[in-house]
């Protein structure tokens, strides 16, 4: 009898598609007011994630209304995940800067993984997962559980970066995570080729693992829309954190710089959660300036494509989304010089990069006279949304985020992970 149960089974399973299994570890809540780049990530894994994926977020709890250490199935976008809350923690103590790694999100999220782990290992492993990391300094956890992971470096710790966070003062921690993370992973994903290249010669015999993976921009949510009258007042909008290395300071400058020299209105619009008065040159523009604080993708969409032009003066970034988002939509950006940026600001078609100078002042007012011609050129209709919207089209989950479900996939396949699905 069990020997003619045993062939049935496998003769039933012989019919059925595999069935793959991700969790992503990241101390962060899908359903709160934090944004960035890591988190858009998230979102839109879980967004996006194939009919086929079953997907297991271990975060955090930032409403305080979920009980640690229970799986919780939710839906978000209208696709449903399970959710395993193991701290609570906060939105306005996330947008507060800690003072010490005990204090932290990421120090408090870590001693948490530690607290649970018996009940994380039980669920990785008996969900056969393979696991997505964001942070380095948590590919400890995989390592332990003997579990394939695909590890992505979004940019802390490069050279010369300057960020609100104590990774500054222990960076030492972030450098010897991304060691560790570099051996042990099976891919090791970066946000630009600039990045994978330093990464794959400070790594030779780890090369081939190391590759880039761009960011997206949903293109479901940000598509073209008319450009806003250029007869109203002139409105320039940012998104995102205030971090030093974003250079608040020369982008307020450059604001009121162009206030001084367009003679025509100009507004400030700030999407974020940052408090831009710890900079003093905000003072110059705060009565031009609205803080539209948190926005979800569709405010997001809204409020970008309620301005003229995107602002971007950042002294590192990977490929940042803001820029996708605001090009999506029909505007163009403005910005200081990245070589990414170069694959998707066209001098003005989509925008304008300012090249880098030891004087501050003359980038400030470099920037000013760059969104003076953008102006020029919507009054004369040379700007075109569409054409703008062009230049992020091999920038979307179904060429970049695909990539990353293709690899869990095919770490699945090969090690015998998959689970069994009907197929009909």
């Amino acid at each position: 009898m069990i020997s003619t149960l045993t062939l049935a089974q496998r003769a039933r399973n012989s019919h059925r598609a595999p069935r793959y299994s991700i969790c992503l570890i990241h101390p962060f809540d899908p359903r709160g007011e934090k944004v960035g780049g890591l988190e858009t990530y998230i979102r839109d894994f879980i967004t996006f994630h194939p009919a086929d994926t079953d997907l297991l977020l271990i975060g955090v709890d930032s409403t305080g209304d979920m009980r640690l250490g229970k799986v919780h199935r939710l839906t978000f976008r209208g696709r449903a995940f399970d959710f395993l809350p193991i701290l609570h923690y906060s939105d306005q103590q996330a947008r507060e800067a800690a003072r010490s790694i005990r204090s932290s999100l990421t120090g408090q999220f870590f001693v948490a993984l530690v607290r649970h782990f018996a009940m994380i290992a039980k669920l990785i492993r008996s969900r056969r997962c393979s696991i997505d990391l964001r942070r380095v300094e948590f590919s400890w956890l995989p390592a332990i559980l003997r579990s394939p992971f695909i590890q992505m470096l979004h940019g802390e710790g490069a050279p010369k970066l300057q960020m609100d966070s104590l990774l500054r003062k222990y960076a030492f921690v972030h450098n010897a995570g991304e060691r560790f993370a570099v051996a042990a992973s099976e891919k090791f994903l970066c946000v630009n080729p600039f990045i994978t290249e330093r990464l794959q010669g400070t790594y030779p015999k780890r090369r081939d693992k190391i590759d880039t993976l761009w960011t997206w921009v949903n293109t479901e949510i940000f598509k073209p829309q008319p450009l806003p009258d250029p007869a109203a007042a002139f409105r320039i909008v940012f998104a995102g954190r205030l971090d030093e290395f974003k250079d608040p300071a020369l982008m307020f400058t450059a604001i009121d710089r162009l206030r001084e020299r367009l003679g025509h209105p100009v507004e400030f619009h700030y999407i974020g959660t940052s408090d831009p008065h710890r900079f003093p040159e905000f003072g110059a523009i705060e009565n031009i300036t609205t803080r539209h604080g948190f926005k979800d993708a569709t405010g997001m969409a809204a409020t970008l494509a309620a301005a003229h032009a995107g602002i971007l003066t950042s002294e590192f970034e990977g490929m940042p989304r803001f820029v996708l988002e605001t090009l999506a939509v029909g505007r163009p950006v403005v910005a200081t010089h990245l070589p990414q940026l170069e694959a998707v600001i066209q001098d003005g078609e989509s925008g304008f990069l300012v090249p880098r100078h030891d004087s501050r002042e003359q980038m400030a007012r470099e920037l000013a006279e760059r969104f003076i011609d953008i102006r020029n050129r919507m009054i004369t209709h040379d700007i075109d949304p569409t054409h703008v919207a062009a230049n992020i089209r091999t920038f979307t989950p179904n060429t970049q985020l695909a990539r990353v479900f293709r690899y869990h996939q095919e770490i699945q396949n090969a090690r015998g992970m998959t689970n069994a699905l009907p197929s009909y």
